[in-house]
């Protein structure tokens, strides 16, 4: 996996924890919190095979 990937995902993160604390309405603010997580998530998950394929080889 490239950087650039990890580099798109941590930008729309970015864009979700910027998009939540615009938000006025309570589930607006929870649907990007929610969805920042969900990158954040990916990320994690991402970073940890790559870690994990570096090993085997």
């Amino acid at each position: 996996m490239t950087m650039d990937r990890f580099d798109y995902l941590a930008r729309r993160k970015q864009a979700e924890l910027n998009q939540a604390a615009l938000a006025v309405c309570p589930v607006e603010k929870n649907r990007h919190e929610e969805q920042a997580r969900a990158y954040a998530k990916i990320i994690s998950v991402l970073r940890r095979e790559e870690e994990a394929s570096l090993h085997v080889r």
